[in-house]
């Protein structure tokens, strides 16, 4: 059925039928219900007059089940409807139907019939005592000028031509001297009340609304700022968030690393230099902590005692009786590292009475030696393609020039060399062979030339393209055939300070131009003319060349003073003649040290010195960043904070030079950490060039040196773990210390010293 109600009981409905709807369901009586709850409302809302009314209200049962009886509720809906006979309430409908943005309610002669709240001011603004006076031109006139034409162009526009719409915008009256704007827009209606053609008119501050849209823009803006804001702390946070994770990671590893060392086998070996030990004491003291006793006079002996303090304490007597070595590869290790050349020499005799045959066997060996001379004499004749005489200068060429051009490379494996050389500049796995075979055995100045052309040193110099590969054909020409010291292996030390370099020591402004064009010429000429033997071996023989040092680093002097004399008395191959004096200076005094550098008799005052250079601040409760061998049990390595870039960049030039060293004497032996096929390969180089030393030792009734004698084959790999473990580890450990971009060469380091290990025990 259907019941009219007024709009103001609306609200009441819901209240009653939620009662209506609890008697019925809520108490359950097991009775019929006899409660009518339409006769109800009825009751409630049957006086009501009808013309009133603007609601309808449908009413209907719905029987349904609870808890298994059968129950019957009340469903309602209101719906509006316009029943009023009131004009002004009619009208307000067709306004309100049309849009509710509409303000005013005109009839065909511009007269008002209806206006809502907010416009009803307009007819006392016009000074009017009567609404029912106010009319369209009044409304135009409190804004504009020609009302009158405006509303008759109105009028015409809506009634006559019948358009469906009419705007105009009109200048306000200034307020406040300021122009406001209006716009006015009309459509058709009908008067509800009379059934009349009526003018349905809206109003828009344009003013307002420009205000609006400009408060608008800059709310977008502010939050589009805000965004941008947003998008960079995001951006940062996930950055921080990246970084965290990768500090995470490395930390990982660090620590990964620091529990593998722990668990590596003890060589009961103190590499600690006695300056070393006396830097610990006082770091010790200046974190306010006393030393003990015991330590401070153990240090205060063996510094009296000491002729080196760079060296460590008694090391011959530790790889000889307390390394947990065999004796022949504590002597070989002996002989390697203990003190400078001289010395060792004066203990080698004392020790093992090597020199047996006096002087006609030193005669006979220095024979040997002039036929190694004309030996390195043919072979730079022979091994290089034709160049141009030795006795005409160098002709400028083209900076474009290829390396075909400059090294005569064959054109037909032009394409293999340029993809092994771009592989070289950038991989840490870089195969040096490949190269040597690709280039006809030309790999040290091809691969010279191509890094420096390719880093522009020679650009950067002025140093002409023609001039620096005849440098390096002469260079590679005196490199001779050896096992292991030979240009291959020259290029290979290249390919990795190479790596280094760009890998770091650049980026913390450890090397400026000059310096890292002494690091790329030390790498090409650290081993030149080399003879294939030891620097104990030309001492203890009276070779010419350890005769012209004084038994001080015989084989590294020569290779730097003999790279010097082919630059300066080769025709054409001076290719720092261009260079400004004090520039030639710095090349040649930083190639001598860095060259100098590499006589492991030196080896532990080079690293001693460098880690007095390294951080020290560790994220342990203790210890430092020294190699964490026995002899220094608190040291822990692995947890050693990175250094800061920037404070690497105001090193002095001297430590700047020493971790320059300590760059090539890593790349030096950086064959420890190249792929396990390469390593092996040169570790059987290396043993074979050892065994040939041992035959030239036996040929000249000579005590053969350890490691030596080809008779124990077995010796290399029973010394490679101590080579790895006093020599090796600690150098490549404490570079990528302060240098973390070397992290791959460490990498590769540990991974065959484990290889090795493991065919220790096998």
């Amino acid at each position: 059925m259907m019941a009219r109600y007024p709009k103001a009981a609306q609200d009441l409905l819901t209240a009653i039928m939620l009662r209506l709807y609890e008697e019925v369901l809520v108490k359950g009586k097991k009775t019929t219900h006899t409660v009518n709850p339409i006769s109800a409302l009825q009751q409630i809302f049957g006086g009501i007059s009808k013309e009133e009314t603007i609601v309808n209200l449908t009413d209907a049962p719905f029987p349904l089940q609870l808890n298994g009886e059968d129950v019957t509720v009340c469903i309602s809906q209101t719906t509006d409807t316009f029943q009023s006979t009131n004009p002004d309430t009619l009208r307000a409908a067709v306004m309100h139907e049309q849009s509710p943005i509409h303000s005013y309610l005109f009839n065909q002669a511009g007269g008002l019939l209806l206006a809502n709240l907010k416009a009803l001011n307009k007819w006392k603004v016009a000074g009017l005592t009567d609404m029912k006076t106010f009319t369209l031109e009044h409304l135009l006139e409190q804004d504009g000028e020609d009302q009158p034409a405006v509303a008759s162009a109105a009028m015409k526009a809506i009634f006559m031509d019948k358009q469906r719409s009419y705007r105009v915008v009109l200048r306000n009256k200034c307020s406040q001297g300021k122009a406001q704007w209006t716009q006015y827009e009309m459509w058709p209606a009908t008067d509800p009340a009379g059934e009349q053609n009526a003018l349905l008119v809206s109003t828009l501050s344009v003013t307002h609304q420009r205000e609006l849209e400009l408060q608008l823009e800059a709310a977008k803006d502010q939050l589009l700022r805000q965004n941008l804001q947003l998008e960079a702390s995001k951006c940062r946070l996930e950055a921080d968030q990246v970084k965290l994770k990768e500090q995470q990671a490395a930390l990982k590893a660090r620590l990964q690393q620091a529990l593998h060392m722990a668990k590596l086998p003890q060589t009961h070996v103190d590499t600690m230099t006695v300056a070393d030990k006396a830097v610990q004491l006082l770091d010790i003291m200046l974190e306010g902590t006393m030393p003990d006793m015991e330590q401070m006079m153990a240090v205060r002996n063996a510094m009296i005692q000491a002729t080196d303090l760079r060296q460590p304490m008694n090391l011959g007597d530790q790889l000889l009786h307390s390394s947990g070595l065999s004796n022949d590869v504590g002597l070989a290790m002996m002989n390697l590292l203990q003190g400078d050349s001289h010395s060792s020499a004066k203990q080698m005799g004392t020790l093992r009475g090597l020199i047996t045959r006096g002087s006609s066997a030193g005669s006979s060996l220095l024979k040997s030696f002039e036929s190694s001379r004309r030996l390195s004499k043919d072979v730079s004749e022979n091994l290089l393609l034709p160049r141009q005489d030795s006795h005409q200068a160098a002709a400028p060429v083209d900076s474009s020039r290829s390396i075909q051009d400059a090294l005569y490379v064959d054109p037909a494996i032009v394409p293999i060399v340029d993809r092994l050389l771009q592989k070289a500049g950038t991989s840490w796995a870089f195969n040096v062979f490949e190269l040597a075979d690709a280039t006809n055995n030309r790999p040290l100045s091809t691969l010279g030339f191509y890094l420096l052309k390719g880093s522009g040193l020679l650009s950067d110099f002025g140093i002409q393209e023609d001039i620096m590969a005849c440098f390096l054909r002469s260079i590679e020409a005196g490199y001779l055939s050896n096992p292991y010291h030979s240009r291959t292996h020259a290029a290979g030390v290249l390919h990795v300070i190479h790596l280094l370099v760009q890998n770091g020591l650049l980026q913390s402004g450890i090397l400026d131009g000059p310096m890292q064009l002494a690091c790329y010429i030390a790498a090409i000429c650290h081993d030149f003319e080399h003879p294939g033997l030891t620097n104990d071996f030309l001492i203890k023989t009276r070779h010419q060349t350890a005769l012209t040092y004084n038994d001080i680093s015989p084989l590294e002097n020569m290779h730097v003073s003999n790279t010097f004399r082919v630059a300066y008395t080769t025709p054409g191959a001076d290719f720092a003649e261009a260079l400004p004096l004090e520039t030639r200076n710095v090349l040649r005094a930083s190639t001598i040290e860095l060259i100098l550098g590499t006589d492991m008799k030196k080896h532990f005052s080079t690293l001693s010195r460098f880690q007095a250079i390294v951080p020290r601040k560790t994220l342990g409760p203790e210890g430092s960043c020294g190699f964490a061998w026995p002899g220094v049990p608190d040291a822990n390595p692995m947890l050693c904070q990175n250094p800061d870039p920037g404070s690497l960049a105001s090193l002095p030039p001297d430590q700047k030079l020493l971790v320059a060293q300590v760059a090539l004497k890593a790349a030096d032996i950086a064959h420890l950490a190249a792929p396990r096929a390469v390593h092996q390969r040169w570790t059987s180089q290396l043993t074979e060039e050892f065994f040939l030393q041992g035959d030239r030792e036996r040929a000249l009734d000579l005590k053969i040196s350890p490691l030596m004698d080809r008779a124990d084959s077995a010796g290399m790999v029973k010394s490679q773990v101590g080579f790895f473990e006093i020599v090796a580890l600690p150098i490549f450990r404490a570079y990528r210390q302060l240098i973390p971009q070397a992290q791959p060469m460490l990498d590769g380091v540990m991974g065959n010293y484990d290889y090795w290990r493991g065919q220790q025990k096998a």
